[in-house]
């Protein structure tokens, strides 16, 4: 008896305790607050600290809407579809998305979802389109990122509705086209940005647009900074070694103050009912042809 009795004791024993192990690996693998992806993390993972995920998009499949995704070392972790508001954190690693196919960050994300964006190297390879494509959500922060090599836009935030993009401490460069186009219906605030070696550094386009730009390093672009049926307000800004510094075209109005403007092709240029308005407190010189403002404005 006794040889039948404790095999089948130790089995009722055990399957509790196997019941409560899947209980459990059912329970991590729900969507979590904060989750974790490594360069030697694994997919099949919870995404825990402890057992990250290896792509931010399984990291975002396990993170509730509100929540983050931390990036725990430097490796590249996979395009990325964005559908919900999340932030996504990088400090003291380098959190890679390579992209040579299309677009690397696609946000297509609720009327009321803000996306955060931090410590990010976005790098389109030469092939990639666009680093990131902003469709539709309440906002877009991105923060100490580099985005570069696509062959159309670095940021391309043309939302449906009305949404805002704020950028800083970022750095977009060698992007085809347009290092931040804001488009549409879109406000954009830009501060301690440096666009290098794009078509255009930062650009403009649509009568709803309305962006403010603070702190910017444009350089090496052929349009620093250009507007195309557009506001917006330049300041305390450096617009050096463009083919044209500032464009103001189709009825844009761009207002400049306390910037300098030189080494440029042209300096400023207003086309097509275009107006380049300056407080008279900008340093404009040295461009081949430093150009004309439209208007002075009177500092208040």
């Amino acid at each position: 008896m006794t040889k039948i009795v404790l095999p089948l004791v130790r089995a009722i024993i055990m399957m509790p305790l196997l019941h409560a192990t899947v209980q459990a690996a059912i329970v991590s693998a729900t969507p979590q607050m904060r989750t974790y992806v490594s360069g030697t993390g694994n997919d099949s993972n919870p995404c825990a600290v402890s057992s990250p995920c290896k792509t931010l998009q399984v990291a975002l499949s396990l993170t509730r809407a509100g929540g983050e995704i931390y990036v725990l070392n430097s490796a590249n972790y996979g395009p990325l579809t964005i559908n919900k508001a999340v932030t996504i954190t990088s400090e003291g690693a380098v959190a890679g998305v390579l992209a040579t196919g299309s677009v690397a960050i696609t946000i297509s994300a609720g009327p009321n979802d803000v996306i955060n964006l931090r410590g990010l190297d976005i790098d389109g390879g030469n092939t990639g389109g666009v680093g990131i494509q902003f469709n539709s959500g309440q906002s877009l922060i991105i923060q100490k990122s580099l985005i570069r090599n696509f062959t159309n836009c670095g940021i391309n935030f043309a939302p449906s509705g009305t949404s805002s993009l704020f950028v800083s401490d970022t750095v977009v460069t060698h992007n085809t086209n347009n290092g931040v186009l804001i488009a549409n219906s879109a406000t954009g605030a830009l501060s301690r940005v440096t666009a290098s070696g794009n078509g255009v550094g930062v650009f403009a386009s649509g009568a709803s647009a309305s962006v403010t730009v603070t702190d910017l390093v444009a350089g090496n672009n052929t349009y620093g900074i250009g507007a195309n049926s557009s506001a917006m307000m330049v300041r305390n800004s450096m617009i050096s070694n463009n083919a044209v510094g500032i464009a103001a075209d189709q009825s844009a109005i761009v207002r400049v103050g306390q910037s300098t403007i030189t080494g440029n092709g042209t300096g400023w240029q207003a086309l097509n009912g275009g107006q380049v308005q300056s407080y008279g407190n900008n340093n404009v010189g040295g461009n081949t042809t430093d150009g004309t403002a439209s208007t002075t404005l009177a500092l208040e």
